[in-house]
């Protein structure tokens, strides 16, 4: 069995992160369908499962032996009928994705059945014609280069037809806390119990990135909330590595500031790596760790982002500091200024005689600062 789908991840246009009760309203995209949420560890909201139907055409890639024989050839591919599963899921109550996905499997009949046939089965594409899973995972992931992709499944647009329905709800201020961009990640799943466990995330350009995946026997739903969970923490990732580059660090501290003072109010809480993972797939996110190693970088980031604040927070309290000293000398030189001209004649406990405020001390060879000369400023006289 072959499993595909598209996730779209971004920041929800809010400019602080919904509450529980706003995140099930948000999400409520189907009437009297249950909207799933959960608390720990952080806290995440799915919309209902929504099916549409399609019948179109999966790309085939090219053949065992022969990588150029049918490069980009219209008639590489292969006529599928079924559903297609899309759901709305939103974490921490600020990222907002819009996630597709359905399973390929060989044909039960040789030719096109009615409706009624494939609605029976929710989330499940029947091809008409050869069935072979390691072609069409190549094939669909590398869909975007192809000529003919505008008569290929479209999952983006169903995983962004989910986006927008929560995006056009009314109640979002339309003011994100932090100006990022949106990623794209294209997932393949290959369902074979004889083979061997594998995993393989690529990044193609600035915002797509790919995964390929090889498992045993496991249910389509989980394979996308795992690839969910990865489509968040590479956001993640993307959006304070973006926000770092723009914080012109060593140049501007108060703009440093600014620039990574909304992440740590709004992002750096929401990595959870695998919390919505399952137990069959934990070997997905064993891979990843070890090599890119996706936590390290974001320990990396993250301890980065704090010691700029810290830096950024105790030079501009050094300066406030100079400020109020400077203010400070500048009044108490006008009040001195004030008090010497009223002041009287008393003695120096120091020079152990009388003497004016603002004469000359006779001990230390320096100007009295003492307002009526009982105290002297330069300490006790010594006996």
């Amino acid at each position: 069995m072959l499993i595909i789908g598209e996730i779209h991840t971004a920041l929800l246009p809010h400019s602080r992160p919904l509450t529980p009760e706003e995140a099930r309203t948000a999400l409520a995209l189907a009437v009297g369908e249950t909207v799933v949420q959960w608390a720990r560890p952080v806290p995440h909201t799915a919309s209902p499962i929504l099916l549409h139907g399609v019948d179109c055409r999966l790309p085939l890639g090219p053949k065992r032996g022969n990588p150029h024989a049918e490069d980009a050839a219209p008639a590489s591919s292969v006529r599928a009928v079924g559903t297609v599963g899309s759901r709305a899921v939103l974490t921490g109550g600020h990222l907002l994705q819009g996630s597709a996905w359905t399973a390929v499997e060989p044909p039960e009949h040789p030719r096109r059945m009615p409706w009624s046939h494939y609605l029976a089965r929710p989330g499940t594409l029947e091809t008409i014609g050869n069935f072979d899973a390691r072609r069409l995972a190549e094939g669909y992931l590398a869909a975007e280069s192809r000529r003919d992709r505008a008569g290929l499944l479209n999952a983006a647009a169903i995983a962004r037809h989910s986006l927008h329905d929560v995006l056009s709800r009314p109640g979002l201020d339309q003011r994100p806390p932090i100006k990022t961009g949106s990623t794209r990640l294209r997932w393949a799943a290959i369902a074979d119990p004889g083979a061997g466990r594998a995993v393989a995330f690529r990044l193609v350009g600035t915002d797509r990135r790919r995964m390929s995946l090889v498992t045993g026997p496991i249910e389509p739903e989980q394979v996308a909330a795992a690839a969910e969970d990865l489509a968040v923490h590479d956001w993640l990732l993307s959006a304070v590595s973006a926000r770092i580059a723009l914080a012109k660090i060593g140049e501007d501290p108060r703009h440093t500031l600014r620039t990574l003072r909304p992440v740590v109010d709004h992002l750096l809480h929401l990595w959870s790596a695998g919390a919505r993972t399952s137990r069959d797939l934990e070997f997905m996110w064993d891979s990843l760790e070890r090599r890119p190693g996706l936590t390290r970088q974001w320990t990396t980031m993250t301890e980065r982002v704090r010691s700029q604040i810290d830096y950024g927070a105790a030079d501009l309290a050094a300066k406030m500091l100079d400020l109020m000293e400077d203010r400070q000398r500048q009044t108490g030189a006008a009040d001195q200024h004030y008090h010497l001209s009223r002041a009287v004649p008393g003695r120096c406990r120091r020079a152990g005689r009388p003497v004016r405020p603002g004469a000359s001390c006779p001990r230390v060879r320096r100007t009295c600062g003492s307002t009526r000369a009982r105290r002297c400023r330069a300490g006790p006289r010594r006996r």
